[in-house]
């Protein structure tokens, strides 16, 4: 079923010294589909309109067998990896570690501590991985990139769990973008290409990412050259989507304030940190843009279980629905 999106009306003058203080008009609810008219995916992919499947059985992430084997639920029904992924702790992942924008430098230097204390000769080799954003982060530095084992993002989120309610903020480190056919063999099987894909388009796939990370999760505003299925498997994330033509003016504007800087399709240091960041975030999350004409933004919320088509040229932004130190995990495909 085609989940309804909200569309909210962002207004606001361009001007420079105002752009990162207004507010969002209060959304309203816009219905993709009607009562007696509802579209299909292949209406949507041939329209090029945003289309969302609930969590059902006809969403395609419950036609993936890792939706069911990589998650488990705590007591507290908090989720986690599950043993079965036990086997793939070792296996190098690489990673995107965001600095707290509150005791960010303390933060990462205690989960650095933490492991490089730690009686497990595992544990003091993934504190070595930190080392360099220790250096880089004393320095000002907000975004850092790195490899390391699986079992890195497990120690982060028994960090988090740990801290919870305590001084530090959560560590965010997120496997951001990282290629499906370089995960092994067993896992690729866990998260084949959902036939839906074969039934529109040339049915070739361009890339596909797992995304898992330890919430907040954020991707800034950007857009891809292919059309995007992309698949919630664990816990929640927030859609904002523009169109092409309206993403593009928002866009030029953005360029235009860094004097020409900025990449919409990689995502670079540029695009996480700094004055880009700073900027697309006010403006899709935040802020509103221009007094003298509307923007449409349609926003959906993807539990697990769902999923979102992307039309191609769709300016989008993503971001986890939370931000308490739990997991969040999706998957997606770039398709033709």
């Amino acid at each position: 079923m085609n989940k309804s999106l909200r569309v909210l009306r962002l207004s606001q003058r361009w001007h420079e010294a105002s752009f990162l203080t207004s507010t969002f008009a209060k959304a309203r609810t816009l219905s993709t589909q009607g009562a007696a008219d509802e579209l299909s995916f292949e209406d949507s992919f041939k329209s090029e309109r945003p289309y969302t499947f609930t969590n059902t059985t006809t969403s395609p992430t419950h036609t993936l067998p890792g939706f069911q084997k990589w998650f488990a639920k705590d007591d507290n029904g908090t989720s986690r990896l599950s043993s079965y992924l036990d086997p793939y702790h070792q296996w190098t992942f690489p990673y995107e570690l965001i600095k707290p924008a509150n005791r960010g430098t303390e933060t990462i230097g205690h989960f650095h501590d933490s492991l490089s204390n730690s009686q497990n000769a595992l544990d003091r080799s993934l504190a070595e991985s930190l080392q360099p954003a220790i250096s880089e982060a004393c320095r000002g530095q907000q975004f850092f990139q790195l490899y390391a084992p699986l079992k890195l993002l497990i120690k982060a989120l028994e960090f988090n769990k740990a801290q919870r309610h305590k001084a530090y903020p959560p560590i965010q480190l997120y496997i951001a973008q990282s290629l499906l056919s370089d995960l092994p063999s067993p896992l690729q099987d866990d998260v084949p290409t959902p036939d839906i894909l074969s039934q529109v388009g040339r049915g070739d796939i361009y890339s596909s990412s797992i995304w898992l990370g330890t919430e907040p999760t954020y991707t800034p505003l950007h857009r891809d050259p292919n059309p995007n299925l992309f698949c919630q498997l664990c816990s929640s994330k927030v859609v904002r989507l523009m169109l092409p033509a309206m993403g593009n003016e928002l866009y030029h504007r953005v360029r235009m304030m860094l004097r020409g800087s900025g990449n919409s399709r990689i995502r670079s240091t540029e695009m996480m940190e700094g004055e880009e960041r700073e900027l697309l975030h006010g403006a899709v999350w935040g802020n509103g843009i221009k007094e003298t004409e509307t923007m449409d933004i349609q926003e959906v919320t993807l539990c697990a279980g769902d999923a979102l088509f992307i039309p191609k040229g769709w300016w989008h932004s993503i971001k986890s629905e939370r931000s308490e130190g739990n997991l969040n995990g999706s998957v997606n495909w770039w398709f033709r």
